[in-house]
C-alpha cells in the first residue's frame, strides 16, 4: 500500500538496520534475554540476600551486667513455647516490629504444618560496655545497635513497674535496623512470657484481653493480585521501545551523516518527505517488533518460571494484548521522537548524548507510576507517556474503565503524529541536515524561513499536538488559580473561559503563522464569503441545535451521560443567563469567543496545512476528529466531531474562515436563545439515564432547514465545457 518511492527506502534502511548487530542486539535479543534473567536474577538475589541475612550475626551492646540476661532470653528462645498466641507489646505500625514479623515469616518452611520460626534463627552476639563508649562504636559500625535498659528490668518487670527499653541504632545502615529488629523479636518474647505469668496468677486465660478476633478476608481474584505485583512492567517495556527505537534512529540519521552517505540519498529523486517517510516506518517497525517481543518474552516468562508468588496470585493473561495495543501509538511516538532529535547531530556520540533526555523520559515516569497514590485521572490523563504506563497499571489492577483506554489510546496516537511532523519538519530543512553547526538555531531562526502561502501539514499537525496538552494543563492553572469552586465569581469565570480561547486558539496560531512567514489571508481564509453561504450558515446556525440534540439522545441509549465534573459552573452560568447584560456576557462568552478563536485555529491554520498534502474528505473527517478531541468529556465527542466535520465542510466550500464563525457562534448561542424562546426548562440528565427525545414538530423542520443550509453551502461546480474551455485556456498559455 505504501508508494512505491517510500517503500524503496523503508526496505533500504530496514534492511541495513537488521544487518547491524547493535539493533538486533537492542531490539531482539534484549528484549527475549532480559525478562528471563530478570526473573532468575530477582529469584536467586532474593534467596541469597534473605539467607545471607539470617545467618549473618550482629554485635548488639548491652549496659555492665546485663550480658547474661540477654543471652538468657536467647537460649530461652531455642527450646521455648510457642507464644504467638500472646498479644505483644509492639504496635503493629511500628516499623521495626514489621521488619521483625517479616524477618520470622522468611524462614518459615514450605511445609504444611510447619513449627513458626523461633528467635535462635536470628543470631545475635551480646557486648557489656558503657553508655558513651557504645555510642562512639555504634557511629563507626563496630557494634549495630545498643540497648538501654535498666538494671533493674527484671525487678521492675516482675513489680508490674512502667519500664522503656531504648534501642539506639543507625538508621542510615540496613544491618543496624535488622539488629534491632532481632533484639525487639526477643524483647517481644520475654513481655509475652512475663504477661502470660501475670494472667496465670490471677487465674485468666490469654482470651480474656482478646475481646474480639480480627480477621482479614481478601476478595480479589487471583489475577488482580498478580496484576499488582506486575505494576512495574509498563514502564520497562517503555524503556525497551525506546531502547529498540533508539540505534535506528541514530543510524539512519547521524550515522548517515557520519559515513557521508545522506547527501547520496538527498540527491536521488526521493523527496524529503517520502525520506522521512521510509525511515520513520523504519524505525517504527523496529519499535513495534520490540513492543512485540517484550510482551512474549515477559508473558512467557511468567508461564514457564515456578515464581511461588506470582503462581499463587496468578497471571491477567487477557491484560496483555491491550497492553501492546496501547503500546503501538507509543513506539510511533519515540521512533518519530528520536528520529527527529537525531537529526540535529553530526555522529554517534552526538546523538547519543541529544538522545539521553528522551530515554530520561520513562525514569522520570516510573517513579510516578509506581507511587501507590497515583492514579490515572486530571492531569495525568493528558502526560504523554506517563499515562500510558498509568493506563497499563490500571489494566493490571482491574481499574480501567473503557473511557480511559479510549482517551489514552487516541492522545497518544495525536502525540505521535505530533512528533511525525516535528520529523517531517527537521527533514525538510536541508541546511539543518547539513550543517554541522548551529543546526538548532537553523530550524528555530525566523531569519531562515522561506515565506508561503500556507502552513505545512508538519507544522500544522505539530502545532495542534503541542496545542492539545497545552490547553489542559492552561485550564486546570487557571481553575486552581480563579476559581474556588464552593463559590464561583463572575469575573473570574469570564477569565477562565475567555484567557485560553484567545490566548491559545486565537493569538498563539497567528502569532506562528507570522514567525513562519506565511501569509495570514490565505492561511485563515480572511476572504470576503459569498452571499450563499453566509445564508447557509445561518440556516445551519437556527437548525443544528435541535439536530445535535437529538444525536445526544441517539447516543445515551447505548453510551449513558455522565457527569463533566464542572458542576460548580453552572451558578455563574444561571446567573448570567437571569438578566439581560449577563445573557449578553454568555453570549459572547459561550457563543462568539469560541466561534471566533477555534475557527481561526482548526478551520483555518490547521485545515489549510493539511490541505497541503491530503484530499479533501480525508482532512475534512481529521479535523473534524481532531476538533473533537479538543472537547472533554468523551461522551460528548462523537457529537462535536460530527460538528467539526460540517464547519471544515463550509470553510473549504466557500473559501472562508467567516460563514464557519457565524454558524460557529450561532449553534453555541442556540444552546440559551432556543430553551428560552420555545419556554423549556433546561434540566441536567441524571448521569447514567437515557435523554429524551425531542418532540417531532421541532425536528421536521430543523432538519429541512439544515439539509438547505448545506445545499447553500456547496460551491457550484463547472460545467464540462467549461472545464474544456479552461484546459485549453492553460493548454494555451503554456505553449
Amino acid at each position: 500500500m505504501l508508494p512505491p518511492k517510500v517503500r524503496a527506502v523503508y526496505i533500504k534502511e530496514l534492511r541495513d538496520a537488521l544487518r547491524d548487530r547493535r539493533v538486533v542486539l537492542a531490539s531482539v535479543i534484549v528484549p527475549l534475554m532480559i525478562y528471563p534473567l530478570m526473573m532468575l536474577g530477582m529469584s536467586e538475589v532474593l534467596t541469597a540476600t534473605q539467607t545471607r541475612m539470617l545467618k549473618e550475626t550482629y554485635t548488639v551492646a548491652v549496659p555492665r551486667t546485663m550480658r547474661p540476661f540477654f543471652e538468657h532470653l536467647m537460649e530461652d528462645a531455642k527450646s521455648g513455647d510457642n507464644l504467638d498466641d500472646v498479644p505483644g507489646f509492639g504496635d503493629s505500625r511500628d516499623p521495626l516490629a514489621a521488619k521483625a514479623k517479616m524477618l520470622r515469616e522468611a524462614n518459615k518452611p514450605e511445609v504444611p504444618n510447619a513449627a513458626p520460626m523461633k528467635v535462635h534463627t536470628i543470631p545475635l552476639t551480646f557486648v557489656e560496655m558503657d553508655a558513651d563508649e557504645a555510642g562512639k562504636k555504634l557511629a563507626t559500625g563496630e557494634v549495630k545497635a545498643v540497648v538501654d535498659i535498666p538494671l533493674t528490668f527484671e525487678e521492675d518487670v516482675e513489680a508490674n513497674k512502667k519500664v522503656e527499653v531504648n534501642v539506639r541504632i543507625d538508621a542510615a545502615e540496613h544491618r543496624s535496623v535488622d539488629a534491632a529488629s532481632r533484639v525487639q523479636a526477643l524483647m517481644e518474647r520475654y513481655s509475652k512470657q512475663a504477661l502470660k505469668n501475670r494472667l496465670k496468677a490471677h487465674n485468666m486465660d490469654v482470651k480474656d484481653l482478646q475481646p474480639f478476633a480480627f480477621v482479614r478476608t481478601n476478595v480479589a481474584d487471583a489475577a488482580k493480585v498478580g496484576g499488582s505485583l506486575l505494576s512495574f512492567l509498563p514502564m520497562m517495556f517503555i524503556i525497551m521501545i525506546i531502547t529498540g527505537a533508539m540505534y535506528p534512529a541514530i543510524d539512519m540519521t547521524a550515522g548517515e551523516k557520519e559515513r557521508s552517505t545522506l547527501e547520496t540519498l538527498i540527491v536521488t529523486p526521493v523527496r524529503p518527505i517520502e525520506i522521512i517517510t521510509g525511515k520513520f516506518l523504519a524505525v517504527a517497525t523496529i519499535a513495534s517488533a520490540t513492543a512485540g517481543l517484550n510482551v512474549l518474552s515477559c508473558g512467557g516468562s511468567f508461564l514457564m518460571m515456578p515464581i511461588p508468588m506470582l503462581n499463587q496470585a496468578g497471571i491477567p493473561w487477557q491484560v496483555l494484548p491491550l497492553a501492546l495495543l496501547l503500546l503501538i501509538p507509543l513506539t510511533f511516538f519515540f521512533a518519530a521522537l528520536l528520529l527527529a532529535v537525531a537529526s540535529f547531530a553530526t555522529n554517534h556520540k552526538e546523538a547519543g548524548i541529544y538522545c539521553m533526555p528522551v530515554f530520561m523520559i520513562p525514569i522520570v515516569g516510573m517513579v510516578m507510576v509506581m507511587m501507590p497514590d497515583v492514579e490515572l485521572d486530571g492531569p495525568l490523563l493528558f502526560a504523554p507517556v506517563v499515562n500510558v504506563a498509568l493506563m497499563i497499571k490500571e489494566l493490571f489492577l482491574r481499574h480501567a474503565t473503557a473511557e480511559h483506554v479510549v482517551f489514552v489510546f487516541f492522545s497518544t496516537c495525536f502525540y505521535a503524529a505530533g512528533a511525525v511532523a516535528l520529523a517531517a519538519r527537521v527533514f525538510a530543512r536541508e541546511e539543518v541536515l547539513f550543517n554541522a553547526q548551529g543546526s538548532v538555531r537553523l530550524f528555530l531562526s525566523r531569519k531562515f524561513f522561506k515565506p508561503s502561502d500556507r502552513p505545512r501539514w508538519g507544522d500544522a499537525m505539530l502545532v495542534a499536538a503541542l496545542l492539545f496538552p497545552i490547553n489542559f494543563y492552561f485550564q486546570l492553572w487557571l481553575q486552581k488559580a480563579l476559581l474556588d469552586f464552593n463559590d464561583v465569581k463572575v469575573p473570574n469565570f469570564v477569565l477562565v473561559v475567555a484567557l485560553p480561547l484567545y490566548l491559545l486558539f486565537l493569538g498563539m496560531p497567528i502569532f506562528i503563522a507570522w514567525y513562519l512567514k506565511l501569509d495570514l489571508k490565505k492561511t485563515f481564509q480572511w476572504n470576503a464569503p459569498p452571499i450563499r453561504a453566509v445564508i447557509g450558515a445561518i440556516l445551519l446556525g437556527v437548525s443544528s441545535f435541535f439536530i445535535a440534540q437529538q444525536l445526544a439522545v441517539w447516543q445515551s441509549w447505548v453510551w449513558p451521560t455522565s457527569s463533566s465534573g464542572m458542576e460548580a459552573l453552572e451558578k455563574p452560568i444561571h446567573e448570567l443567563s437571569s438578566t439581560s447584560w449577563g445573557l449578553t456576557v454568555l453570549i459572547f462568552l459561550i457563543g462568539f469567543s469560541p466561534a471566533l478563536c477555534e475557527e481561526h485555529f482548526f478551520r483555518g491554520f490547521l485545515q489549510q496545512g493539511l490541505l497541503q498534502k491530503s484530499a479533501k474528505w480525508r482532512v475534512l473527517l481529521l479535523v473534524g476528529f481532531i476538533f473533537g478531541a479538543f472537547h472533554v468529556p468523551l461522551y460528548r465527542q462523537p457529537i462535536v466531531m460530527l460538528l467539526g466535520v460540517v464547519l471544515a465542510y463550509m470553510a473549504y466550500e466557500a473559501k472562508s474562515l467567516w460563514p464557519g464563525v457565524i454558524y460557529h457562534f450561532m449553534h453555541n448561542s442556540s444552546t440559551f436563545i432556543w430553551p428560552a424562546l420555545l419556554g423549556v426548562k433546561e434540566e441536567a440528565p441524571n448521569p447514567g439515564e437515557a435523554l429524551p427525545n425531542l418532540p417531532l414538530q421541532w425536528m421536521v423542520p430543523a432538519v429541512l432547514v439544515f439539509a438547505v443550509g448545506l445545499a447553500l453551502i456547496r460551491a457550484p461546480r463547472p460545467k464540462r465545457d467549461e472545464i474544456s474551455s479552461a484546459d485549453k485556456m492553460a493548454t494555451a498559455a503554456g505553449n
